[in-house]
C-alpha cells in the first residue's frame, strides 16, 4: 500500500459531513488520489480517475469486502458483479426503463404532488423536507414497487437507519446496529408480502421480480430482498434530496427560478444542474482486484477505493467556474448517477419524480420563496441534504 498522503490524514468525518467541497477541491489539486484513514478510502476526486474507476469494474470491482452495502442489506446487485450482478440487473431493470417508468407513473406522480400540496396550500408556509419531499418520495416508491401496506412512516425510518450502516465506512459498531435492527425488520415484514405476490402477482416491481425467469432461474426470496432494500435505499434518498436541494438552489438563485417558473420546459436542467452541483449521492465504493496504478498513484491488490462522484461534477478540467449553479450550462453529462455497469438503476423514476415535483410546485405555489428567517443547513458527504428547508408563498 501506497504511503497515506499529509492531506488525507487530517480529514475527518466530521469535516466532511460538514461541507466535503472544500476539502475535495483540495484534493483535485494536491492529492487526487488519497488515502483518508478517517473514512478507509482511498478518495479519487478528479473526473478522468473517478469515470475510469467506474468504467473497469475488472480492475475496481463493486463488489468490496468490507462492504457497507452488502454488510446492511444483503448481497445485491449494486454491491456485486459478474454473473452474479447480471442476472440481478436482467431481472430488476426492465420496470426502471424510461418508457416503462413513463407508463407506470404518468397518472402517479401528479397524483401524488398535488395530494402533498392539497395539505398545505392554504397555509402560505411550507417545511418542504418533511412535509413533501420525502413523503413524495416514499409514496412514490412504494407504490411502484409494491409495498402499500406498509405505512409511509415505516418505509421513511427503514431508510433512514439503512444509510446510518450505509455511510459507515467507519465500521462503528453502533452505527451498524442500528442498519442491522432495521434490516432485520425490513425483511420480517417484507416476507409475508413476497409470499402473497408469489400467488398472486400484481404488476408490481417486486411481483416482476419474483417471477422474471433468466435462463430458467427465478430468484431466491432472500435475493429479493436484499434487492428491495437497495431500491427503497436509493429510491427513497435520491429523490427526495434532489426535491430538496433543487427547490433550494433554484431559490437561491432568483433570476434562474423566476425562469422555470416562467418557462416549465426548464425544469429538466434544473434537475440535472442540481445534480451536478450538489450530487446527493457522494462515492461509487470499489476495491482493486489487482495492483493498479490511479491519478500516479500506486495501489496494492484489495485497496478500498471510494471514485467521489460529488468531486467529480466540480472538476475545474471537466467544468467551467464549476462551483456556480447555472440551469443553461453546456457542458455535458454529469456523474451523479455515476456509469458504467453499475450506472443507478432508479435515475429514471428519480429524474421523473423530481421534475414532476419541480414543475407542480412552481405552478401552484405563487411567489415561492425562502423564508429569510430560516437559514437552510446541508449535511453530509455520502448522502448530502439540506435538513429543513423552509418556503413561503401566496396564498390563495
Amino acid at each position: 500500500m501506497a504511503t497515506a498522503g499529509t492531506l488525507g490524514e487530517t480529514i475527518t468525518v466530521g469535516a466532511l459531513e460538514a461541507d466535503p467541497y472544500p476539502i475535495y477541491a483540495r484534493l483535485r489539486a494536491e492529492e487526487p488520489v488519497s488515502f483518508v484513514p478517517a473514512v478507509g478510502l482511498w478518495l479519487v476526486t478528479r473526473w478522468e480517475d473517478v469515470e475510469h474507476v467506474d468504467l473497469y469494474p475488472e480492475i475496481f470491482t463493486g463488489e468490496t469486502d468490507p462492504s457497507t452495502l452488502n454488510r446492511t442489506l444483503g448481497k445485491n446487485m449494486l454491491g456485486s458483479e459478474g454473473p452474479f450482478h447480471r442476472r440481478i440487473r436482467a431481472v430488476v431493470e426492465p420496470p426502471f426503463r424510461p418508457r416503462a417508468v413513463e407508463r407506470s407513473t404518468a397518472e402517479l406522480i401528479p397524483r401524488f404532488a398535488n395530494e402533498l400540496i392539497d395539505g398545505f396550500a392554504g397555509r402560505g408556509e411550507v417545511e418542504l423536507v418533511s412535509e413533501f419531499a420525502e413523503p413524495m418520495s416514499v409514496l412514490t416508491l412504494r407504490s411502484v414497487l409494491g409495498l402499500d401496506e406498509v405505512p409511509v412512516a415505516t418505509l421513511a425510518r427503514w431508510f433512514d437507519e439503512f444509510c446510518v450502516g450505509l455511510a459507515n465506512f467507519e465500521g462503528d459498531p453502533e452505527k451498524q446496529a442500528i442498519a442491522d435492527r432495521a434490516s432485520a425488520e425490513a425483511s420480517e415484514t417484507m416476507t409475508p408480502i413476497l409470499e402473497r405476490l408469489e400467488r398472486e402477482p400484481d404488476g408490481s416491481v417486486i411481483a416482476s421480480m419474483l417471477h422474471q425467469e433468466v435462463h430458467g432461474q427465478r430468484l431466491r426470496p432472500e435475493e429479493v430482498l436484499a434487492n428491495v432494500k437497495l431500491m427503497l435505499s436509493g429510491g427513497l434518498q435520491e429523490p427526495r434530496d434532489l426535491i430538496a436541494l433543487a427547490v433550494w438552489a433554484l431559490l437561491s438563485h432568483p433570476a434562474q427560478a423566476a425562469e422555470v417558473a416562467a418557462n416549465p420546459a426548464l425544469v429538466r436542467e434544473a434537475v440535472e444542474e442540481t445534480a451536478r452541483c450538489y450530487s446527493p449521492v457522494g462515492t461509487s465504493t470499489r476495491q482493486t482486484t489487482q495492483a493498479a496504478t490511479l491519478g500516479g498513484v500506486e495501489l496494492d491488490e484489495g485497496a478500498l477505493v471510494g471514485a467521489v462522484l460529488a468531486s467529480a461534477n466540480r472538476d475545474e478540467r471537466r467544468f467551467s467556474d464549476p462551483e456556480r449553479f447555472d440551469i443553461h450550462r453546456k457542458e455535458g453529462a454529469h456523474l451523479a448517477f455515476a456509469t458504467g455497469a453499475h450506472y443507478c438503476l432508479g435515475a429514471w423514476l428519480g429524474r421523473a419524480t423530481v421534475r414532476t415535483s419541480l414543475r407542480i410546485l412552481f405552478e401552484r405555489l405563487p411567489g415561492l420563496r425562502l423564508d429569510p428567517g430560516s437559514e437552510v443547513v446541508l449535511r453530509g458527504w455520502e448522502f448530502r441534504k439540506p435538513l429543513a428547508v423552509r418556503l413561503l408563498f401566496d396564498a390563495p
